[in-house]
């Protein structure tokens, strides 16, 4: 087994948060101690800084020659409905001529929308047929009720993508945080499908289980943060007016925040803090409140048994506080064939920060998938 040891973003359009009442005659009194409170509740599992504002002037100030190294990639979208009715937002790259047939799918993570796959879908878009989509509650595709916002609902919706948008030819499946723990659970819900239809598996900063007393905050233990998170959030989702105006408050704050907790290089590019801070503030806190619990209940040791049996690559970064190294360890462990690649000065968004390793691991997974294609056709 080897390990060998990026990033750009677009802007994501969100849904606004729905309104809740501001009518609390209190609300004046406490909102700067309420601000203070905002800060460790939004450091949850996806590296959610939902305080950082929209840095346009900072992002300006970056761009070289005049270009936004991020500037959003144009696609057509389509709607695909899910087995409840939620409307997930789908968009997929052709490529013209495609001996092998592989379509690359990319699942994204907790607050974000399949924009973070910026490098890995620019990389990948003239090499095979690549399927993004933004999870439900997330990006463009429509809000869940908060009691489907778990990841086996997740798997349903990826089930139902891979059906209606990539049909029956082989599949690379790429997953990213909670993403990765889609993909495991798939696996669970569709062991069949893997080895056959689905050739190969790319899971990167992710979690296989034993984040119900993970804390992202170095000063507050587990236990206390997540018995603070739940309630804080649910009040928070009930004063919409005052988080905006903390987010607007909190700008470099949020900044700081974001750079600090989702990546890991001393010389990062400031636009891609600014990238994925856009697309952390657009995501409504209803949406960071809906899916927080289910993190609590992540179990996926069954998946490894089906995992096992196709071709893997298991990316996780020294500097993650997110989904800790020791995270990754243990997937390793749980498939001793999979390449692990792990990059010493990254964070939870390696797959931006350090895309080149993360590229180049997935060009290997994909020549080893492939090769899988050429000896089923021996057969």
């Amino acid at each position: 087994m080897s390990r060998r040891a990026g990033f750009r973003f677009r802007v994501v359009r969100r849904r606004p948060v729905r309104r809740g009442s501001t009518s609390q005659p209190w609300l004046g009194r406490r909102s700067s101690s309420m601000t203070r409170g905002v800060v460790p509740v939004i450091l949850t599992a996806g590296g959610v800084a939902a305080l950082a504002a929209r840095r346009r002037l900072r992002r300006a100030r970056h761009r070289a020659g005049g270009t936004d190294p991020y500037v959003e990639i144009q696609a057509v979208g389509r709607t695909v409905v899910a087995d409840d009715g939620v409307e997930l937002h789908v968009e997929v790259d052709e490529l013209a001529a495609d001996p092998d047939g592989i379509t690359v799918v990319m699942v994204h993570g907790y607050a974000l929308s399949l924009a973070c796959w910026h490098h890995q879908r620019l990389h990948f878009r003239d090499r095979a047929r690549v399927v993004l989509y933004d999870q439900r509650s997330h990006g463009k595709s429509g809000r869940s009720d908060p009691e489907h916002c778990r990841i086996p609902q997740l798997s349903k919706d990826l089930a139902r993508i891979l059906d209606e948008v990539v049909g029956q030819g082989p599949v690379l499946l790429l997953g990213h945080s909670m993403g990765g723990m889609t993909i495991m659970h798939l696996a669970q819900d569709h062991p069949e499908w893997f080895g056959t239809r689905i050739i190969g598996v790319g899971l990167c900063t992710t979690s296989a289980g034993d984040l119900s007393e993970h804390s992202v905050v170095p000063f507050i233990p587990g236990k206390a943060f997540v018995r603070l998170v739940p309630p804080l959030l649910g009040t928070l989702t009930r004063m919409p007016r005052l988080v905006t105006r903390t987010r607007k408050a909190g700008a470099d704050i949020g900044w700081a925040v974001t750079r600090w907790f989702g990546f890991g290089r001393a010389d990062l590019p400031p636009a891609m803090v600014d990238f994925v801070g856009q697309m952390l503030d657009e995501i409504p806190l209803e949406t960071v409140a809906d899916f927080y619990p289910a993190f609590a209940e992540v179990d996926e040791s069954a998946a490894f048994s089906t995992l096992a049996g196709i071709p893997a690559s298991v990316i996780g970064a020294v500097k993650d506080t997110i989904t800790p190294i020791g995270h990754t360890d243990k997937i390793v462990s749980l498939l001793p064939d999979a390449e692990a690649v792990i990059v010493p000065d990254a964070g939870h968004m390696v797959m931006i920060e350090h895309h080149e390793r993360v590229n180049a691991a997935f060009d290997h997974l994909m020549d080893r998938a492939r090769s899988t294609l050429v000896g089923q056709d021996r057969r």
